[in-house]
C-alpha cells in the first residue's frame, strides 16, 4: 500500500513505541516502504544529509537541539550555524548552571580527560583516577604516556610542577626560570642561582621605587628606610640615623679588595680624602696610596707611624723638607697644661739593662742627612755621660761623632756647666751659697757676726751686752753647716748656736729696740762638738737655720758649761741665700 508523505503528520502525537511504523521513501516518493521502530533501530548506522544544509535535531521551537553543519561538518549545541568544530551556546533557562559541559564516569578508578591534538602536539586536561586534582598534561607519543605540566587542587593551590603528590604552596614553580614580561623587558626568577634579575643587562632592577614603603632584606640584615627626601640604609638596624648606618660588635665593617691596595674614599663638595691598606701599611690622607702626603702606619715589627714619609723607621717618624713647622703643641685653656713626654722604655737592643736614656735630639743637614747637633734629656745608668737620671745637654748629640756633656743637672738640684754664666742685670735671682770665715782670737770672743769676715780684730767681751756683733740679712736664706778648727784641745765640749732676731719696734722715739741678751727663743739651730788639737769638726744641722730678709743674724760659741773659750778657734760657715 502506498502512502504519500504529505498525508503524514509532521510529528507523532504520542511517544514512539515499538509498534510504530516509520515510512521510508526515496527522493521521488516512487518507492515507499515501511519498517517498524525496532527493526529500524537495528539497521541504523548513521544519518547522512542529502544536501549542504546538514542535519539538525531540535525541539519544536527550533532553539534547543543538535546541529551538524553540512558546510564544514561543525557541531552546534543550541546553535544551528556552528562557527567552530564544536560550538556550544549557553542555555540560560537551565537551572543547573550556565554553559556547562560535563565529563563524568561512574568509576573512581577511571581517568577522565579532554584532549587537544594536532599531528605534532597532544595536550590534555585530566582528572587522574583516585585523585582530586586537575592536571594539564602533555604527550609526545599520541597519548600513550603523559607528562604533568600544571596542577591545581581543591584548596586552590596551583603548581607548575610534575608531581602528583600533595601541594603545600599556593603557587609553586619547579624546574626552570620564571619570567614576567612586558614589551620585551622582563623580570626573571632563577631557581638555580636563587636570583631575581631583569632580562636585559642595561635595565635597572627596582624594588619599591614607586612605593615609599620600607624594604627589608633578611632578618633585618639590610633595612631600607624608603624616605622620599632622605632615604637611609641600615645594616643590622631597623632605625638608621644616617644615609648608611651599620650596627654590630667587634669588626663592624670590613672592605676587602682584590689587589694589594684597598681604599675607602670620602668626598665632599670641596675635596676628597682616602683611608686604605696597601701591602703591609695603613694610610690616611689626600692620596689613595702610601704617598708622603699621607699619614702612614707600617705594620712591620711593633708598628711605626710616619708623617711626611712613606716608610717610617721609628715609632713616630716625622719628616719634612718644607718651611712648615714640624710639630706644634698648645693648650689655650686654664684647667690643664700642655705636656710633652719623651720616654725610653727599653735600653738599646731591648731589655731593661744598660742605657735607657730619653732624649730630644736636634739635627740639621751638614753634607749628610740628620747630622746631630744637640741632645737634651735624661741620662739613666750611662757610665759615659754621668750618673743616674741626670738631665744633660750634649753637644754634638748623643749619637753624634763627638758627643760632649756641657751642662748637667742632678736629681738633687746641682747644676754643673762647663762655660760661664753671665747676666746684664744688677744681680741674679735664684739660690746661692756663700762661705764665711771668722778667726777668734782671745779667750772671750763668743759672739760673732756670721756675715762679716773678722780677722784678729778685737770684738766684744764675753759678757752679754748690747754691743755684741750682728749681721743684717739682705735676702731670705738658711744655714746648713759649720766647720770649726782649733790648734789646741778644749777641755769641754763646744756649743754652737745660730740666732735670727727680728727687731722689735717700741714707742720710744719710734726707733727699733734690739734685744741681744738672753734671747734663747730665737735660736734657729745649734750643735755640740769636741775640738782637739789640729782637728776640724763639722756640724750638719738636721733642721736648717732659716731666716728672712731684714733679720739680725748672730753666732754664739762657748763651752758647754757656758764659760768663755780659752783658745783661738777658726770658724767656717755656709750660708745659702734665695734671691727673689
Amino acid at each position: 500500500m502506498s502512502i504519500t508523505l504529505s498525508s503524514l503528520s509532521a510529528k507523532l502525537g504520542s511517544n514512539v513505541v515499538d509498534t510504530d511504523i516509520f515510512l521510508v521513501s526515496d527522493s521521488t516518493s516512487a518507492n515507499n516502504n515501511k519498517i517498524e521502530r525496532s527493526e529500524f533501530a537495528k539497521s541504523f548506522n548513521s544519518f547522512t544529509a542529502q544536501n549542504a544544509s546538514g542535519i539538525s535535531l531540535f525541539e519544536s521551537a527550533g532553539l534547543i537541539g543538535l546541529t551538524v553543519s553540512g558546510t564544514n561538518g561543525f557541531v552546534g549545541i543550541n546553535d544551528k550555524t556552528p562557527f567552530v568544530s564544536l560550538d556550544v551556546v549557553d542555555n540560560t533557562s537551565a537551572t543547573n548552571g550556565s554553559g556547562q559541559i560535563r565529563l563524568s564516569t561512574p568509576s573512581a578508578a577511571r581517568k577522565i580527560g579532554i584532549s587537544i591534538t594536532d599531528p605534532s602536539t597532544y595536550y590534555q586536561f585530566a582528572k587522574q583516577s583516585n585523585d582530586t586534582k586537575l592536571y594539564l598534561e602533555s604527550s609526545i607519543n599520541n597519548g600513550s604516556t603523559f607528562t604533568n605540566l600544571m596542577v591545581v587542587d581543591q584548596s586552590g593551590n596551583f603548581a607548575f610542577h610534575g608531581t602528583t603528590g600533595a601541594l603545600t604552596r599556593k603557587f609553586l614553580v619547579s624546574g626552570e626560570f620564571s619570567e614576567f614580561q612586558n614589551s620585551g623587558n622582563s623580570i626573571i626568577l632563577d631557581p638555580y642561582n636563587g636570583e631575581i634579575k631583569t632580562s636585559a643587562v642595561d635595565e635597572i632592577f627596582s624594588v619599591n621605587y614607586n612605593n615609599l614603603a620600607d624594604v627589608r632584606l633578611g632578618y633585618n640584615a639590610i633595612y631600607i628606610d624608603n624616605d622620599l627626601l632622605l632615604p637611609k640604609v641600615g645594616i643590622n638596624i631597623t632605625t638608621p640615623y644616617a644615609p648608611l648606618n651599620v650596627s654590630g660588635s667587634g669588626i663592624v665593617t670590613r672592605l676587602d679588595g682584590n689587589t694589594n691596595n684597598t681604599t675607602l674614599a670620602l668626598g665632599n663638595t670641596v675635596d676628597s680624602g682616602y683611608f686604605g691598606v696597601i701591602n703591609n701599611k695603613t694610610y690616611l690622607g689626600p692620596s689613595f696610596d702610601d704617598s708622603t702626603s699621607n699619614l702612614v702606619y707600617s705594620h712591620a715589627g711593633d708598628g711605626s707611624l710616619g708623617l711626611g714619609i712613606s716608610t717610617p723607621q721609628y715609632k713616630l717618624d716625622v719628616n719634612t723638607i718644607s718651611a712648615e713647622t714640624v710639630a706644634h703643641f698648645a693648650n689655650t685653656g686654664t684647667a690643664k697644661t700642655c705636656e710633652i713626654i719623651i720616654a725610653a722604655n727599653k735600653a738599646l737592643g731591648g731589655g731593661d739593662t744598660g742605657p735607657r736614656n730619653s732624649f730630644a735630639t736636634f739635627s740639621r743637614y751638614d753634607s749628610a742627612v740628620d747630622t746631630d747637633k744637640w741632645s737634651i734629656g735624661n741620662i739613666y745608668n750611662d757610665t759615659t755621660f754621668g750618673g743616674s737620671d741626670d738631665f744633660v745637654f750634649i753637644k754634638g748629640g748623643y749619637f753624634g761623632t763627638s758627643p760632649n756633656v756641657v751642662a748637667k743637672l742632678s736629681t738633687v738640684g746641682d747644676f754643673d756647666i762647663d762655660g760661664r754664666y753671665t747676666t746684664n742685670s744688677s744681680y741674679c735671682k735664684g739660690q746661692f751659697v756663700e762661705v764665711y770665715q771668722t778667726r777668734l782670737t782671745g779667750t772671750s770672743n763668743i759672739y760673732i757676726d756670721p756675715i762679716g769676715t773678722n780677722g784678729s780684730s778685737v770684738v766684744s767681751s764675753g759678757d752679754f751686752n748690747n754691743d755684741s756683733p750682728f749681721g743684717v740679712a739682705m735676702y731670705n736664706g738658711k744655714l746648713e753647716r759649720v766647720k770649726l778648727f782649733t790648734s789646741s784641745t778644749i777641755s769641754s765640749n763646744v756649743v754652737f748656736q745660730f740666732y735670727a732676731i727680728t727687731p722689735a719696734t717700741t714707742s720710744v722715739n719710734g726707733y727699733n729696740n734690739i734685744n741681744t741678751t738672753g734671747d734663747y727663743a730665737n735660736v734657729k739651730c745649734s750643735g755640740t762638738v769636741t775640738l782637739n788639737t789640729n782637728q776640724m769638726a763639722e756640724i750638719v744641722f738636721s733642721t736648717f737655720g732659716t731666716f728672712t730678709s731684714g733679720q739680725l743674724l748672730q753666732y754664739r760659741l762657748f763651752k758647754s758649761d757656758f764659760t768663755p773659750l780659752s783658745i783661738p778657734v777658726k770658724l767656717s760657715s755656709s750660708l745659702k741665700y734665695i734671691v727673689v
